[in-house]
């Protein structure tokens, strides 16, 4: 960046000698026409909102939001077989989407030499032309300055002098997807166990393990990369997380606060985010090249149908084929990923989509819409991790302060089973239950179904009540031999 010269106050040549227009989508004249007159580059602005915080009198807290760019406007007097180029841009924009524009703006340094200083625009859309208004005149009026201007849009700058870098630098942003699991979720398979180990949110801090959230990171996306995905045009603006925890109060009366709380467990993590599907070819991704006069855009596909996509999402609520051959039939479980960000072993509860633009053909080239997602629990626990298969009867030890709902909530996520591991160890009163006693705890295949108040519900072959008691802890019924 070169220091500007002093302002000479008796050098009265003009300082601006004009300048010219180059847009390199258009290929008969880039110029798009001669006798360009005027320039308005438009502001840059660093989006930013307000913090209302209390207590503060003479601060300001400020959100920063994005840097936007503003409109760029271009006007001359309207010049007989000049404007026909510019129509032409607006069609080729539609066609192919952004592209670089430079102007190079000359001007009179102080000594009368003419010098030149070049802006060069990113991702530039034609926006508003305005075109002339012609009237007529009687001889006594003066003719009027008939003008015509073009107005249009882009996403920054690139090799423009005098410009520090990183205003004109591109980004390059991590794609944004949703990847496909293999298997369904009506068994914790192996790949989704061990995923859910890596993409959980209560992932152990480095200071207590010494294992490093990035390594992790990586791991889980390592694992992820065989699969099938579903990338979207652009990553969601806002990303909405739910997570809530279920306690029960009972109402005392002797109670100063409130009356006794029971964890009743914690519901599944719901993610929900906005998405856009687009296959028009003006907002693909095209592969650019710099050099020293711009960026050129590289030939692309037509516009392309976003029907297949949209019906690769809406079967994510539907039944996965090899779960249904397997005998079990579910949904695919899915995990979304954006750079660092990567949701829990997941499946989705709901997808809404707008389709928003057609092509000549009838075929949906835009669809946006809202997907949400929900947190599938593995239960490594209640699993054998070789087979698959069902884990025989195990024990629990009863910690201070723990009730049977603690314990039923621990072995089969759910506190609802508490009536069940107090029937398999002869326990009468399951609020005392003492201390460091050692209960036994059935298998899942061994509980009876119940109904949502507790009940059991009426089978023709109940379970043998010998298997559903505690062998080290049974009472001996009157009557029977030592």
């Amino acid at each position: 960046m070169t220091s500007p010269m002093p302002f000479d106050s008796g050098f009265t040549a003009t300082n601006f000698a004009g300048f010219s227009l180059s847009v390199d989508l258009v290929g008969g004249d880039k110029n798009l026409g001669a006798n360009w007159h005027s320039l308005q580059m438009g502001d840059t602005t660093l989006t930013a909102r307000d913090a209302s915080a209390g207590g503060y009198q003479l601060s300001r807290f400020q959100l920063i939001g994005q840097l936007e760019y503003g409109n760029v406007t271009l006007s001359r007097p309207w010049t007989p077989n000049q404007s026909g180029w510019i129509p032409e841009w607006f069609a080729l924009a539609q066609q192919y989407g952004g592209t670089t524009v430079g102007i190079s703006v000359n001007y009179l340094d102080p000594t009368g030499i003419l010098q030149q200083a070049t802006y060069n625009f990113r991702n530039a859309y034609p926006v508003t032309w305005t075109q002339p208004e012609f009237r007529t005149v009687t001889g006594t009026e003066a003719p009027p300055l008939i003008r015509e201007s073009i107005t249009f849009s882009h996403s920054g700058y690139f090799d423009t002098d005098g410009l520090a870098a990183g205003i004109d630098t591109a980004e390059a942003v991590q794609p944004c997807k949703l990847v496909i699991l293999p298997g369904g979720s009506g068994a914790s398979t192996g790949i989704a166990s061990a995923l859910a180990a890596l993409t959980s949110w209560t992932l152990p801090t480095t200071a207590s393990t010494g294992i490093s959230l990035n390594s992790v990171t990586a791991q889980a996306v390592g694992m992820l990369g065989p699969f099938p995905s579903i990338t979207f045009w652009v990553p969601p603006k806002s990303l909405t997380v739910r997570k809530s925890a279920n306690w029960t109060v009972d109402p005392s009366p002797t109670a100063s606060g409130s009356g006794p709380a029971s964890w009743n467990g914690t519901d599944p993590t719901q993610l929900n985010f906005p998405f856009i599907l687009d296959g028009a070819n003006s907002d693909l991704n095209f592969a650019e090249s710099s050099s020293t006069a711009g960026q050129t855009l590289s030939s692309g596909p037509a516009g392309q149908s976003v029907l297949p996509t949209a019906e690769q999402l809406l079967s994510l609520c539907e039944v996965e084929v090899m779960s249904e051959l397997l005998g079990y039939g579910s949904s695919p479980l899915v995990v979304f990923v954006w750079g660092d960000f990567i949701s829990p072993v997941s499946y989705v509860t709901d997808i809404s989509l707008v389709f928003t633009r057609f092509n000549s053909d009838g075929q949906p080239i835009r669809a946006e819409g809202t997907i949400q997602l929900q947190q599938y629990p593995v239960y490594d626990a209640l699993q054998n991790p070789t087979s698959g298969g069902e884990m025989p009867r195990k024990s629990a030890l009863v910690h201070e302060a723990d009730s049977l709902a603690h314990i039923a909530y621990r072995s089969y996520r759910t506190p609802n089973r508490w009536r069940d591991v107090a029937a398999a160890n002869d326990i009468d009163d399951p609020l005392r239950v003492k201390p460091g006693r050692k209960l036994l705890i059935p298998a899942p295949d061994e509980l009876p179904a119940r109904t949502e108040t507790g009940l059991v519900k009426y089978s023709t072959r109940p379970a043998p009540k010998s298997r559903m008691r505690n062998p080290l802890t049974s009472k001996k019924q009157p009557g029977q031999d030592q």
